[in-house]
């Protein structure tokens, strides 16, 4: 039975091993929609913002941009790596209200009440419990506080090129990370948590993003650039090349008139807020 416990340290260890090529590959995926997350989370200049399940910085650095020097970013991730060439990133930009540690999303170790913005790209769904990590959230927060979340509502022919690389992964590869994406699909769903956490205010908005590949190869590397990793290593060796050339196949439905390989994927931008005072 796989605890709470393995599963955090099994989505570390995907994402560390993923960490040096996380948003490397060649075309941006995330960059773009934490930028989108920000724009919608409006952080202001001096704000403290966190951000839980940084990643490589693409909501992170944003936020700081908008903060500024007189605010603060703090970035936590699960995966040491992760974490290590964010910060790098960040002096390298020279960032300095950025400050990146080591932290577990479900359960951030920040002082209560300390934070006016707390954002989470791509995350919820990561969560062991997401009620329980939500209310943690809340807790971060002061009154009045604000939240900004991305979930995934459609990844289009990524998704089917995922189902097709399932079909050769054998039922006893063992258990890797795996996202709950279906769980969120839906508003309704990620409304019904947000109320459980002491969340006000509730706003959705759906935005599609295009994606660019110049191949298939690009694609089955940017597949092992993030949590899509997870499944392949779960591979077997002599079923790789055979997975492979499937997963090619399917990608070709996404070519375009100019010989690109187009990923159309629609997200979910969520803000809401705490009350000004407990109720």
């Amino acid at each position: 039975m796989t605890t709470p416990q393995d599963a955090k340290a099994a989505i570390a260890g995907i994402f560390g091993r993923s960490a040096a090529d996380y948003e490397q590959i060649g075309p941006e995926f995330f960059a773009p929609m934490g930028r989108e997350l920000v724009r919608r989370a409006a952080p202001r200049a001096g704000e403290r913002a966190l951000d839980v399940g940084c990643g490589r910085g693409h909501c992170l650095f944003p936020l700081a941009e908008a903060v500024g020097p007189q605010g603060e970013a703090l970035g936590l991730d699960l995966a040491p790596a992760m974490v290590e060439a964010t910060a790098a990133q960040a002096r390298a930009r020279g960032l300095s209200q950025v400050k990146v540690r080591i932290g577990d999303a479900a359960d951030p170790e920040v002082e209560p009440g300390s934070f006016d913005l707390v954002t989470a790209g791509f995350v919820i769904f990561f969560l062991p419990d997401p009620a329980a990590g939500v209310a943690a959230w809340a807790r971060a927060l002061r009154p009045g506080g604000r939240l900004a979340i991305s979930t995934f509502v459609a990844q289009g022919v990524h998704e089917q090129v995922m189902k097709t690389i399932g079909r050769f992964i054998p039922r006893d590869g063992g258990d890797g990370p795996k996202r709950r994406v279906e769980r969120f699909r839906s508003a309704e769903a990620l409304t019904a948590v947000l109320v459980e956490g002491g969340f006000t205010g509730i706003e959705h908005r759906n935005v599609t993003f295009r994606t660019r590949f110049t191949g298939p190869d690009q694609w089955w590397r940017w597949i092992g650039s993030h949590g899509g990793r997870a499944a392949l290593e779960r591979l077997p060796a002599d079923r790789l090349e055979e997975a492979r050339a499937a997963a090619y196949e399917v990608m070709e439905t996404a070519r375009a008139s100019d010989g690109a390989l187009v990923l159309h994927t629609e997200a979910r931008f969520t803000t809401a807020r705490l009350p000004q005072s407990p109720s």
